[in-house]
This record gives structure tokens, sequence and C-alpha cells, in this order.
């Protein structure tokens, strides 16, 4: 069975997320700053990014919004979440390294998940672990800027702190891409629309479905 795995770049915001409302989806971080535009909800909540870059009570809010989904955490964030709802990721070391270190991670490591990159590559991975391929990405654009929103809001740098200049985000971020090209055991598909990632076959993302719309956000 097919899966979505939904980044949180610009081109979100010109996505047609009703799309997916009978489909696997693998949500991150900050997605619910797009709820008001969309009914579409996730069916898996990940939250394996770096601790510590927002206010404990926007990370107690963000959990309590996807309280009703199948949740994917770092140990960190555990005070946040029913402990026998929330599944456990326990991070490796990877999460602190980056692309131009000897230590970056060349190919995943599983059945620990491996952390480098972003939260995206480990959501990739429970959803391979969880039997589901092919893997369709949507929103994962790249194309980080230092100083810029990078998201599909304005809205969803606010408040952020302690983030990584955008040369590591892309970079990174692009070498656990690599990585997931290199293990995957399923196939997984760039449906983004537009956006910078060229590791993966691109397919069109109305075209997945059986009644392709378009579709443009407010």
């Amino acid at each position: 069975m097919r899966a979505f795995v939904i980044g949180n770049g610009y081109s979100l915001a010109k996505t047609n997320l009703e799309l997916l409302q009978n489909d696997i989806t693998f949500a991150c971080n900050r997605i619910s700053k797009i709820y008001d535009t969309t009914d579409w909800r996730p069916k898996h909540y990940v939250r394996a990014e770096e601790a510590g870059i927002q206010s404990p009570d926007t990370y107690r809010e963000d959990f309590e919004i996807h309280k009703d989904c199948e949740i994917w955490a770092n140990p960190y964030f555990f005070e946040f979440i029913d402990k026998k709802k929330g599944h456990l990721i326990r991070a490796c070391p990877h999460y602190l390294d980056n692309f131009d270190e000897d230590t970056c991670p060349t190919q995943w490591h599983l059945p620990h998940y491996c952390s480098f990159g972003s939260t995206v590559n480990v959501a990739i991975q429970i959803a391979v672990t969880l039997g589901y391929g092919p893997i369709y990405l949507i929103g994962c654009d790249l194309g980080y800027k230092d100083n810029e929103p990078s998201h599909f809001t304005d809205e969803y740098e606010k408040g952020l702190t302690g983030l990584r200049p955008a040369r590591y985000a892309n970079m990174n971020t692009f070498m656990a891409h690599v990585n997931a090209v290199r293990s995957s055991p399923v196939p997984i598909f760039n449906a983004t629309i537009g956006g910078e990632l060229e590791v993966y076959e691109r397919v069109d993302y109305d075209g997945l479905f059986e009644a392709p719309t378009n579709y443009c956000m407010g």
C-alpha cells in the first residue's frame, strides 16, 4: 500500500491536501500551521528534529493537536505526550552530523532509524519499516534561506531559535535523501510541486488520484 510523506516546504501551500483523505500520510513538526486551510489531517505525526528550537508550550500544543494520530517522537518529546500512545524513536547521534563531516552517514542503519538530515527522512524510514510502498513525497522543496521564510507559511519560523544555517539545512537534507535512494527497499517518488529536490524520479501529484484537479490555496 502506498503512503505519502509530507514535508513543510513552500510548495505545500499550492498542494491540494484534500486529495489525501483516503491515503496513509506521515506529517511532521509544525504541519498544524496549514490546518486552517484544509480538512485533511495526517494518520501519522513524526517529531524527530533537534530539540529546544521551540518553547515547551508550543511543543505541547503541537502534540495536543495530533493526539488522535499515531505519534512518533524522540525521547525528548515524550514529556509532551501520552506515553502509552506514542512510539519512541531512539534517535541515533547522526542528528548532530553535517554533510561535510567524516561522521556523515552514507546509508540507513535499520532497524534503528537514522536521524541524519531532517524529520522527513525519519518519516520515510518509519513508513518503509511499517511495510508501505511505494512512498510519495510532497512539500519537499529544499531551497532553505537564511533569515527568510522557507516553508508553506511565513508564520512557520516565528518563535524558532537555534536553526542551522541554510547551507547546512539544504545539504544535510539533500544528503539524507541520497541515503534514502541508496537504502530504501521500496520505490520513493517525488510528487512535490516544483522545488529543488531532484534525487528521486518525479511524478505528477494530481495524476496519482482518480480525479485530478487544479488547486491553489487562497
